[in-house]
């Protein structure tokens, strides 16, 4: 129950309430609406660092052209210079040392022979002396001279020496001490062959300066004494021969006489070859 001073409220206020409220909406409702654009946050420096440049798309390659399809390029002539070819510079050839390397002989320096020093023989690989010497006449006490200068070796030119005082002692005895010996004639001294002059086989020690064939003697009462006939001639010559062939068989190490081949029958020939390993073998024919 309400106290009689209240008053009741009337229903004309609300309604007018209610009005207003209703049009205040259909004054919103009817004012156009203005849409506001929202920003789009920024990208973050990871997502930017983190999106890899795009590359150009690749072009495909054409295929190449088939022999067919390609057409024959001619090719270019060298052009011809009208110029003069200049002439080709000769090179000059290397200067050759001048100096002669040669080495000295003992028995031409003591005079135990004598002669001259040749210069240096070059005939090849297979023949050649590098200090030949000249000779002229061998032995020093009583020198027997050659008939014609000859070719060897200072070792052949030693041994000579030596061998020149054993053929005049072998003369002094079958001959006679008032019988000397002037003159020994020779047959190849230094010649550069084969042995025995053959096409084949080994190079002779005449290729090397390193031998002498022997063939006469020549005496001074005149006479004259030779390989070929004297080697089964009269007993003087016999003995003389034989005695000359002993005494070269001790000194040479090669010695060939008529009894040892044909090739040796007018000359008796005399080297210092090597024979055996340790080149102390001696041949004597």
């Amino acid at each position: 129950m309400l106290s009689g001073n209240a008053k009741k409220t009337t229903p004309q206020k609300r309604t007018k309430k209610k009005r207003n409220t209703k049009q205040q909406q259909s004054k919103e409702q009817s004012a156009p609406t203005t849409a506001i654009p929202i920003p789009t946050p920024a990208p973050g420096r990871e997502e930017v660092s983190s999106q890899k440049p795009t590359s150009p798309p690749t072009p495909t390659p054409e295929p190449a052209p088939t022999p067919a399809d390609t057409a024959p390029v001619p090719e270019k002539k060298p052009e011809q210079s009208t110029q003069p070819a200049k002439p080709a510079v000769e090179q000059p050839e290397p200067k050759k040392s001048e100096r002669i390397y040669q080495v000295s002989c003992p028995a031409l320096m003591e005079g135990e022979v004598q002669g001259t020093l040749s210069p240096p023989i070059n005939d090849g690989p297979q023949c050649s002396a590098q200090s030949p010497l000249s000779l002229t006449a061998i032995g020093k006490t009583r020198p027997l001279k050659f008939a014609n200068p000859v070719t060897t070796n200072c070792a052949m030119a030693f041994t000579l020496a030596k061998w020149s005082t054993d053929v005049s002692g072998a003369a002094s005895k079958v001959y006679g001490d008032s019988v000397k010996i002037t003159e020994i004639g020779t047959g190849s001294d230094y010649q550069c062959r084969n042995v025995n002059g053959a096409s084949e086989g080994r190079v002779s020690e005449h290729a090397f300066a390193n031998a002498l064939d022997i063939m006469s003697f020549k005496f001074s009462d005149g006479s004259k004494t030779e390989l070929e006939s004297g080697w089964n001639g009269s007993e003087k010559e016999k003995a003389f021969w034989r005695a000359v062939h002993d005494a070269s068989c001790k000194l040479f190490m090669t010695v060939i006489g008529p009894d040892g081949d044909a090739a040796h029958l007018t000359n008796m020939h005399l080297d210092q070859g090597c024979h055996g390993k340790s080149c102390l073998a001696r041949i004597c024919q």
